[in-house]
Parts: C-alpha cells; structure tokens; sequence
C-alpha cells in the first residue's frame, strides 16, 4: 500500500511541477539558427522525460506486484506471463519516451515537414497539405496533408520560423479557408527573434 502511495505522490509531483514550473520555459527562441536551409524546431526540454516518469510509477508498481507475488509462491502461467508483457510494454515506453526526449523536433523548410520522434519520421509536403486549423485552448495547429495528420503545439522552439514557412508555403487556398490559423500564424511570423508568444 505505501508503494501505490508514493508512486500516486510522485506522478502528481511530475505532473503539477511540470504543469506549474516549466510549462513556459525561459531560453527558447521564435527563431532558431537554420541547419543547411532548414528550421529545426524542438519542444521545451523535460516534457517527454516528465512522461516516461509518469510511465515509470506504474511499471515500478507492477514490479512491486511481482515481487509480492514472487515472495509468497504465487505462481499462476497466465499471470506471469500477462505481467511480464505489461512489465516489458511499460519498460519499453519508458525508453521510448526517453528516446524522444533527445530525438524530438519539427524539420521545416520551403517544401517540406518533417514530424521526427523517437523511432518514427513523418514527411509531407506544403503543396499536400489539405486543410490546418488553429486551436486556442490548447495552443497548437493541426494539420492535414495526404492523408497524415500533424500536431504543431506553439511552444516549439523556433515556432516563428515554422509561421514564416506556412504563410509562404502553404496553398493559397488552404490558407484562406483558415481564418483563424491564418491570423495565428501571421501573429508569430511578427514575434522578434529572441522572444516566445
């Protein structure tokens, strides 16, 4: 019972310190230095290490659990071998996660993005794009091209180089059906270099 308790304590710890103390990290740029032409946008860092935290409590409690199990000869086939795959799913997301964390980024130029996460790469072109939107509440662009779907959240180191390319990239008619991502995108195109929206 203390083991749930502290794990409960911990992942509420990572979500609040998270939630209050770095959700508006200082340091990061509307603008970031190009790699070869391209914008190289990453997210605040901690975010995706607060996540595979927040995935370690609950491993860490399983593997309590089994430990439990183990030590009072509880052997049953079924739930060692349902516990070892949610032990081995939870220890995979975890360096998943942490993976992310240093592999995470948003590549833009004047043709393409590229959605880069820890084991996965996703590239479309402006031209395919079929439809972005803008949503307020949570402070990020979705985007629809050829069938794939982007989330772009505005707390993106160097979001201002990313406004620039969607301004002059994007289909002229794609943009004018997107009043609201249109005036957005518009906004952070003007943000100075050093300061974040």
């Amino acid at each position: 019972m203390k083991l749930q308790i502290v794990s409960l304590l911990v992942m509420t710890a990572l979500m609040l310190g998270w939630r209050f103390l770095l959700l508006r990290p200082t340091g990061l740029r509307s603008r970031v230095p190009l790699q070869n032409g391209v914008a190289v946008l990453r997210p605040p860092r901690g975010r995706n290490l607060m996540f595979a935290g927040l995935a370690l409590g609950p491993t860490m409690l399983l593997v309590a659990v089994l430990a439990k199990v183990g030590r009072e000869g509880q052997n049953g086939q079924f739930g060692l071998v349902l516990a070892a795959g949610l032990l081995a799913l939870g220890g995979w997301l975890v360096v998943w996660l942490a993976a992310a964390e240093f592999r995470q980024c948003l590549r833009v130029d004047g043709r393409t993005i590229e959605r880069v996460f820890a084991i996965t790469r996703l590239r479309v072109r402006w031209s395919e794009v079929e439809r972005i939107t803008w949503n307020p509440g949570s402070r990020w662009f979705f985007i629809v091209a050829a069938g794939a779907w982007l989330w772009v959240p505005v707390d993106l180191e160097g979001i201002g180089d990313f406004a620039q390319h969607a301004l002059v990239s994007l289909p002229p008619a794609v943009l004018q059906s997107a009043t609201e991502a249109r005036a957005e995108l518009e906004f952070l195109a003007k943000v100075p270099p050093g300061r974040m929206p």
